[in-house]
């Protein structure tokens, strides 16, 4: 294999389909000469990154996969009446990052690289009913009419995105917090808030966020988890676009599909196995 280090790696958002990052970095990190220095993550990303880089990867999945065999429904209206949420997400999201993640993982996410978790911040002129609205609203068609890597019209009209690292987290609390903010996708979640100010899903303003480590330079890795097509991708001798080699069947904010979780994460071990094949023959 060439065995070129990676300065950065970007960890596109994406919900469950998100787990094919798992499977693919598995596969590739031991071939690498060293880790990165720092990682842009976003939404699930972000989740997914931490996950990794603490060490807690595997019992992560496993984990996420029994609540979700656990879990019947995405929507449960019979609870409309009765005082709690309509959709499990938030808690399942919640409940499974705290349980990852304890003190000795977030030792050693500040030991590794510099993970950088986008968020979305609301225009200031804009409350949050109609910030949520008119984000998706953007979000929707830009994928829908030219589907680029790297969206503009949110930023045009206002919304404004925040870098935060997770080495400035102290404890497993505040690091799922930070992880949920990004993530932050109402109906699926309530309006959530980051240093007492609304922050929405950071994948509002770029699901693919280079932004986070733009000034890092050098060899970047980006791991995408939809398909793009070939004429969205920049063209950079040291940018390394990767993405899963056939559709993700497993949606977004599916929390009923473990099988699925399982199909996503194996198919990131094939074709991060395929990557490193492909690398060998180069040489």
């Amino acid at each position: 294999m060439d065995r070129t280090d990676f300065t950065s790696v970007v960890f596109a958002g994406g919900g469950s389909r998100c787990a094919w990052q798992v499977g693919f970095w598995q596969e590739v990190a031991p071939f690498l000469k060293n880790g990165p220095r720092a990682v842009g993550a976003v939404s699930a990303g972000a989740a997914m990154a931490c996950f990794v880089f603490s060490g807690n990867a595997s019992a992560a999945m496993a984990y996420f996969q029994e609540i979700t065999g656990r879990n019947s429904k995405n929507f449960y209206p019979e609870n409309l009446f009765k005082g709690v949420p309509l959709f499990p997400h938030l808690d399942m999201y919640r409940n499974t990052l705290l349980t990852v993640f304890d003190f000795d993982a977030l030792k050693n996410l500040h030991q590794g690289p510099d993970i950088r978790v986008l968020l979305t911040r609301p225009p200031v002129w804009a409350r949050p009913t109609m910030a949520i609205l008119l984000g998706f609203l953007c979000y929707q068609i830009e994928k829908s009419l030219l589907a680029p890597l790297h969206p503009r019209l949110a930023i045009a009209i206002g919304f404004r995105p925040e870098i935060v690292s997770v080495r400035s987290c102290t404890t497993p609390e505040m690091l799922a917090e930070l992880i949920l903010a990004s993530s932050c996708t109402p109906p699926f979640t309530p309006v959530l808030h980051w240093n007492g100010s609304v922050a929405l899903d950071g994948g509002l303003i770029d699901n693919v966020p280079y932004r986070a480590i733009d000034d890092v330079g050098g060899n970047t890795l980006f791991l995408l988890t939809r398909s793009y097509r070939h004429q969205s991708l920049p063209s950079n001798p040291e940018h390394t676009y990767i993405q899963p080699s056939r559709p993700i069947t497993i949606s977004k904010w599916d929390y009923t599909n473990p099988t699925g979780l399982l199909e996503t994460y194996e198919l990131g071990r094939e074709d991060g196995k395929r990557f490193i094949r492909s690398r060998m023959e180069r040489r």
